[in-house]
């Protein structure tokens, strides 16, 4: 149980999209305008492309399910979301349960598509994020690309589960922004 908390908590990390840096005020306060404008559209089209991946991976998920499938997920993804105890790790199992072998090895092969594109976009944007800012500023990079590394080999190291996986990326949390607005909508 321990461990499949531990997966689904990696798991949310590797698809969130990197912004830590963009938040770090200290070190945007410290580049002139124009470098903070290019930080910022530099992180906007990153997210937006990572958005994209996770739109495909969404949607190659969805199809590799049948249709009965994909109803009894919605009812258990429905029931943990108005659960007064939500319990993420027997959902994730019963979900995992219901799948086919085929089914399972469709979901996991898109998720680790998209895992390995993600960490590549990643890797570009900090490259590019690099030639954006002073030579000085450069250790902000370095204790991040160490977070980034670690949390990508304990990723690697992990066996993905379907159930989790599918538990993660249909759930509609992750269609909500930072403010509780749907992704791509001003907040209410």
């Amino acid at each position: 149980m321990k461990q499949c908390l531990t997966t689904l908590a990696l798991l949310a990390l590797s698809i969130v999209p990197m912004t830590a840096l963009a938040d770090d005020d200290h070190m945007m306060s410290q580049l002139t305008p124009a470098q903070r404008q290019a930080v910022q559209q530099t992180f906007q089209r990153f997210m937006s492309q990572e958005e994209q991946l996770h739109q495909q991976m969404r949607m190659q998920i969805l199809q590799s399910l049948t249709p009965v499938h994909r109803r009894a997920i919605a009812a258990t993804i429905g029931d943990l979301a108005v659960s007064p105890n939500p319990d993420p790790v027997t959902a994730a199992r019963r979900i995992d349960a219901m799948l086919s072998p085929g089914e399972r090895q469709r979901i996991l092969s898109a998720h680790n598509s998209f895992r390995s594109q993600s960490m590549q976009l990643h890797d570009q944007m900090r490259n590019e994020l690099r030639s954006e800012v002073p030579a000085d500023m450069q250790s902000h990079f370095a204790q991040h690309d160490n977070d980034m590394k670690e949390k990508q080999e304990a990723m690697s190291r992990m066996e993905s589960d379907a159930g989790i996986v599918l538990l993660h990326v249909l759930s509609a949390h992750h269609m909500m922004d930072e403010h509780g607005g749907m992704m791509g909508h001003p907040p209410r």
